[in-house]
């Protein structure tokens, strides 16, 4: 209803025809793998009560739109309400607000006036005619055409109008600038407005001017000024503009009204609330004016929400507190959740249980303490038996009482608080060390077809609880339902607790076994493959690096060359030659030692791009993640043997990559000053020590390849590319 009034006002306030205008470093998880702020199942299903897995962090439209669904049960797909509701009601029917201007749309407008003023069309008074909104614009442009095409235009008359319309332009551009300037009480400074045309002149002539000034009254926020004109031309029989008048003297009216009022007393609010009421009703009595009734009625909820909050959010609030009426009918979900986003809903919370419901849901979101809010959603459902309740106690909860568990065991795949029941009860099965049942109530229900956010859930669960490393990898990808298309799974992302269990669970051996699994896709075996090999490399294990390096020759066929540089090295000796050729071949294809949230094909990078980047720390991280409601499982338990500690313990010490590439490659130059790849290598030292992680003799480092470099090959390309050691 909101974004329905500003479009229309817009275009309606630059002189239109009455027309009516119709109103993703990745970050944490639950803002990339899960539909954590909106539903990513398509709203009319949502609306139907198909709700997928409900979030605490949520919208409260959502959340409401979630509990009556809950509270309905099976109803909720016979009674979903008005068509398209959710989408009014969460913006997303109008674009949340947004839209891409046609930055050529005023270019009709821009060559009149730039002729009419002699002026560069680019000349900022010519393009002030473009200030007012996008919508606005057009109509003006349209506006242009037709008055154009009038037997009685003249160029005269034609560059009258589109002065004043620059006029009208101009005001819309002082309104924006007070709204970003400090000071002078946010006043509008817009010069004088259009004058009025002469009474000899034509009525549609004259009647524009006085619409073109009405509307330059309202854009500077001289509201009662503007909605007398207005009023004027409402009350002119035969104006050309006469639909529009009325219905626009009360927008005019609503905002000065609503300015006035600000500090004022509920009373006194609501006596201007009933008078602007009367004139609406007037409005919408006539007959004659019936385009602008829609329009009418939405401007006379809109002051409501803007002039009278309270009561319109108890009026809201009374509506729907009963689950079988319809919220999207008259958008009155949208205006309830606006208000209660502002954060006006929390003083009815004892008065209605939604209300309650969803703020008790939303205090969780994100948090790690829910104890007070779990014991309160607990103790409302012991107290209504009411499934939405049942739902919050499963949502909050650390601990399952069995008289809990019993009611989430016999809700039925029917029902629409199914997904999120099935989800928690996985959950807190797996908290309470059953792991074999929650194993079975995860595979149950991913057997069903589901969106990507609450697949990802459902997953999330069952790699937790996984029983081997192979069982595991089967559930280690997930979709990033922050890109790629809506509803779409595509599951080619690691999350948070698959990349603390291949980085930090597990041995050299384990991801060779995983690089050699058929059911992982080819580019993530390639990575598994390449982090496998430079960890054998750097704890000396050659006959896993052989193996690893044999499986990178299979699954990234451009490093074959390389490969095959390795195995003669790891078969003559020494065993330094050997790490020092897989940590230069890992660095040109770019591999890391580390796991990261996305596997990009492995290909040789640029030499000029080419840093040491491919690992910071071998050390845990010192932030793990949290099992609580919203947040990541531990690592499922398959890793973390005596081999991968034994190996943890060994590169743990270890310099970044920055580090060890740095001391490799200044031993190098000493052991094999004759090796042609030295200056390009000395000058990759000095350029990784530039950013990323670094160890504390970066500097030193940097200072020392940079003299080897000058000192030996100044004449060389890659000196001339490194002209400073910092």
């Amino acid at each position: 209803m909101k974004r329905v009034l500003e479009r229309v006002l817009a275009a309606m306030l630059c002189m239109v025809p009455p027309l009516a205008g119709a109103s993703g470093d990745h970050g944490p998880s639950y803002t990339q793998f899960r539909a954590w702020t909106a539903p990513d199942i398509a709203l009319p299903r949502f609306q139907a009560g198909e709700l997928g897995i409900v979030q605490p962090g949520m919208r409260r439209v959502y959340l409401y739109t979630a509990w009556r669904a809950i509270a309905l049960g099976p109803r909720a797909a016979q009674l979903p309400g008005l068509d398209g509701g959710l989408a009014r009601a969460d913006g997303s029917a109008f674009g949340y607000g947004w839209s891409e201007p046609d930055e050529t749309a005023p270019y009709p407008l821009i060559s009149r006036l730039a002729a009419a003023l002699h002026l560069d069309g680019d000349d900022e008074q010519v393009r002030t005619i473009a200030a007012c909104p996008a919508t606005a614009t057009t109509f003006a442009v349209r506006t242009l055409d037709l008055a154009s095409a009038r037997p009685d235009a003249t160029p005269a008359r034609l560059d009258a109008w589109v002065v004043a319309q620059q006029q009208v332009g101009a005001a819309c551009q002082a309104a924006q600038d007070a709204r970003y300037r400090f000071g002078d009480g946010k006043a509008v400074h817009a010069g004088a407005p259009p004058p009025p045309l002469p009474d000899g002149e034509p009525a549609f002539w004259r009647h524009a001017r006085e619409y073109q000034r009405a509307a330059w009254y309202f854009h500077v926020e001289r509201h009662a000024d503007s909605a007398a004109l207005f009023d004027r031309i409402g009350a002119t029989l035969g104006h050309a503009m006469r639909q529009l008048g009325q219905y626009l003297a009360l927008r005019a009216a609503i905002r000065d009204a609503v300015a006035t009022a600000k500090g004022a007393e509920p009373a006194r609010r609501e006596q201007l609330a009933l008078q602007l009421e009367g004139r609406g009703a007037r409005i919408v009595a006539d007959t004659s004016l019936a385009p602008m009734h829609e329009a009418t009625r939405a401007a006379l909820r809109a002051m409501r929400v803007a002039l009278t909050p309270e009561s319109r959010l108890a009026a809201l609030s009374r509506h729907l507190a009963d689950p079988a009426a319809d919220p999207f009918a008259l958008d009155r979900l949208g205006d309830w959740g606006l208000l209660a986003d502002g954060g006006q809903a929390a003083a009815l919370r004892s008065r209605h249980d939604f209300i309650d419901w969803i703020e008790t849901v939303r205090e969780c979101a994100g948090r790690k303490d829910c104890a007070a809010q779990a014991a309160h959603a607990l103790e409302r459902w012991r107290a209504t038996s009411g499934r939405p309740w049942l739902v919050a106690a499963l949502m909050l909860a650390t601990a399952m009482p069995p008289e809990l568990e019993r009611a989430a065991m016999v809700v039925a795949p029917g029902e629409p608080a199914y997904l999120t029941v099935r989800y928690h009860l996985a959950r807190l099965l797996r908290l309470a060390g059953r792991r074999a049942e929650a194993r079975a109530v995860a595979d149950g229900v991913l057997r069903r077809q589901l969106s990507p956010g609450t697949r990802n859930l459902l997953r999330e669960e069952r790699f937790a609880t996984a029983t081997s490393v192979r069982d595991a990898a089967r559930y280690l990808l997930r979709t990033n339902i922050d890109w790629g298309e809506r509803g779409v799974v595509r599951e080619d992302a690691i999350n948070d607790d698959g990349l603390r269990w291949l980085n930090e669970r597990l041995a050299v051996a384990d991801l060779v076994g995983l690089a050699g699994d058929d059911a992982l896709p080819a580019g993530l075996r390639a990575r598994i493959a390449g982090a496998a090999w430079i960890r054998a490399g750097l704890l000396g294990n050659v006959q896993d690096g052989k193996r690893a390096a044999a499986l990178l020759a299979q699954l990234a066929p451009p490093m074959a060359q390389a490969v095959a540089r390795y195995t003669r090295a790891a078969s003559a000796a020494p065993a330094g030659q050997a790490r020092h050729v897989m940590l230069v071949e890992a660095m040109r294809f770019g591999l890391g030692a580390q796991l990261t949230m996305t596997a990009e094909p492995v290909a040789a990078v640029a030499p000029g791009d080419v840093t040491a980047s491919g690992w910071c720390s071998f050390r845990p991280a010192r932030t793990a993640a949290v099992a609580f409601p919203w947040r990541l499982p531990g690592p499922p338990a398959p890793g973390g043997t005596p081999a991968q500690r034994k190996e943890a313990e060994r590169l743990a010490p270890l310099k970044t990559a920055t580090g060890m590439l740095g001391d490799d490659i200044i031993e190098r130059a000493a052991s094999h000053p004759d090796d042609p790849e030295l200056p390009w290598l000395l000058h990759v030292v000095v350029m990784s020590t530039r950013g990323g992680c670094l160890d504390a003799d970066a500097k030193r480092l940097s200072r020392k390849a940079f003299t080897v470099l000058h000192r030996r090959y100044p004449d060389s390309e890659w000196a001339r590319r490194t002209p400073y050691f910092y």
